[in-house]
């Protein structure tokens, strides 16, 4: 008894380092990846040598070039080549035309610039130039050929969630056809499900689409060859695209791709928080959020609507039952005691706040609040993010049977069919980035929890017992729109949960009629709300990445001193 007291003590030592070991190794990568790498610092070089290299400060100004002055020009009818020759006629400016440069040019313009001029010139006459070190180079307009690198993944991403409600009714219809010239006839049987289906499909394929757009710039549109020598070749493997056009398409296509890319690199980092609140015995007919909306103070106001009816993807804004204004951030008196439609889409609310532990210390005077999950996740502009917690179990969904008839017998084989069922979180999200940091995000959260049950049925005088799969869900599908940094809130989605309890003194509670003096029956019944906390934060710059690693080590930290305090009460 002893050694195994022993060996059991030094098991779960051995356990805890491990343990207090694996914590430390997560906490030092951590450390390194929140470190911001320096470049080490020149070496000044010696006194005498700064001397032989920069001369005194009294010969710069001869050593620079002279600061651009602004003129008046006033042309008419000017040929380009000698209108291009005579703009830069006196001052320290270089400037080389091609000789097929030709036309005519006017134009009147005051108090400009050389760059002004040009710049003005290439936009309305069409001549082409590039600015060098030495000064402009006016370049023909015939075709030129450019290559453009594109930084981009080559895939293609197909995603689909759908939201069903379905009523359980099932309505067929039938349609027969004979053909008199022959003896043939035909006949047509549809089924449908009656109810409503919330479908939302996203592609995502960034090549095709750019190899598109190119053409359609370059090519005008035009089917099957651009004409004219011009030409484009996408290549995908290599994220380059090579374009054969005029400069004035030339133009257009790198501020195309400029553009582009600038567009789908933008990221935004997804935070979220399912929550369970076990309402309260105040709060049974679901969370006061007009009392959350008291309690809260300046700095941490809420926004309360209904996401998906009304005017909510117009202007961010719904309608309240009983109540003809719309929600204004700025006016959230007028929601005080007033109800959501039953109606028209999820409630919803924006806390300014930024801050997930804000919210829960208000929702705890509904009830008491559990997490579900704390899912985070990074994705890029347009793409589809899942998270997914939870298990598949197998169920089975039907049964058929094979029977063979030969000299020895008959044989039975069945043929069971398996369907898995998921019992989790999932969270669907894509967001949408704009310029001024606004997210417009499509969610698609579901809390799903499947049991087994077992059916009873009679089928040809004889009974059948079936296990089924029952499954619970709580989903919801919506779009909405949040500021960088801005907490969305997503509730209403109700469960009540029935127990019952049965207590009786062993051996009295059975006794015929007088057992119930010794039984005791217990029916309770519980209210709970699912509430979905989503916190967009746009990553503008490695600083932002960095910030969000310092969180996440934070909040490890907390989590291993948690840990070492129960193992330190353990002991």
């Amino acid at each position: 008894m002893i050694s195994s007291v022993v060996l059991s003590a030094g098991c779960s030592n051995l356990m805890e380092k491990r343990s207090t070991a694996t914590l430390e190794s997560i906490n030092s990568e951590m450390a390194q990846s929140t470190q911001v790498v320096e470049q080490p610092a020149a070496k000044i070089p010696p006194p005498e040598v700064k001397a032989a290299l920069m001369p005194g400060f009294q010969d710069m100004g001869s050593m620079g070039q002279p600061r651009e002055n602004r003129f008046d020009i006033t042309v008419n009818n000017v040929p380009a080549r000698e209108f291009f020759m005579g703009l830069v006629k006196g001052t320290h400016t270089n400037m080389v035309v091609h000789p097929s440069v030709e036309g005519e040019i006017s134009l009147s313009m005051k108090r400009v610039t050389v760059d002004e001029v040009m710049e003005t010139v290439r936009r309305v006459y069409g001549y082409a130039y590039e600015r060098s070190s030495t000064g402009y180079e006016v370049l023909s307009s015939e075709l030129q050929t450019r290559i453009f690198a594109v930084n981009y993944l080559n895939v293609k991403r197909v995603g689909e969630s759908q939201t069903r409600v379905s009523s359980g009714q099932v309505s067929s219809s039938e349609s027969s056809s004979d053909s008199d010239d022959s003896d043939s006839s035909t006949s047509t049987t549809s089924e449908a499900v009656s109810g409503s289906l919330i479908s939302t499909a996203s592609t995502a394929d960034f090549w095709t689409e750019l190899d598109l757009a190119v053409r359609t710039i370059v090519c005008g549109g035009a089917v099957g060859g651009c004409g004219e020598g011009r030409s484009v070749v996408v290549s995908p493997q290599s994220g380059v695209v090579v374009v054969r056009a005029r400069p004035a398409q030339l133009r257009e296509v790198e501020r195309y791709l400029d553009t582009s890319q600038n567009v789908m690199h933008r990221q935004v980092i997804l935070e979220a928080k399912i929550l369970e609140v076990e309402l309260s015995d105040g709060a049974q007919s679901g969370i006061n959020w007009s009392a959350l909306a008291e309690q809260s103070s300046m700095n941490r106001s809420l926004t309360v609507g209904q996401t998906g009816g009304g005017s909510s993807i117009a202007d961010g804004s719904s309608e309240i039952a009983g109540n003809t204004g719309v929600l204004d951030p700025n006016a959230l008196s007028q929601i005080v005691g007033t109800s959501a439609s039953a109606f028209g889409g999820v409630f919803s609310l924006a806390l300014s706040s930024g801050d997930f532990t804000a919210f829960i210390e208000l929702l705890k005077s509904q009830g008491d609040v559990q997490v579900l999950s704390s899912p985070r996740v990074a994705t890029m502009n347009n793409q589809k993010a899942v998270i997914k917690v939870g298990n598949d179990e197998f169920f089975v969904t039907e049964i058929q049977s094979d029977t063979t008839s030969g000299t020895g017998g008959t044989t039975t084989t069945p043929e069971i069919t398996l369907t898995p069922f998921f019992s989790g979180i999932a969270l669907d999200v894509t967001p949408q980035i704009s310029a001024d940091g606004f997210v417009t995000l499509h969610i698609h959260p579901s809390v799903s929890e499947v049991t087994d049950q077992t059916k009873h049925i009679t089928v040809g005088g004889q009974d059948q017992t079936l296990p089924l799969a029952f499954s619970s869900v709580r989903e919801s599908d919506t779009i909405i729109r949040a500021q960088s940094g801005q907490v969305v809130v997503i509730g209403g989605l109700m469960k009540d949960k029935t127990s019952r309890d049965r207590a009786a003194t062993p051996g009295l509670g059975d006794l015929p009629m007088v057992g119930n003096l010794f039984r005791h029956k217990r029916d309770s019944k519980q209210m709970s709300e699912l509430v979905i906390l989503l916190r967009p934060m746009v990553v503008k710059d490695q600083k932002d990445w960095i910030r969000e690693l310092q969180k996440s080590q934070g909040r490890f930290n907390s989590f291993s001193g948690e840990m070492e305090r129960r193992q330190t009460r353990q002991r």
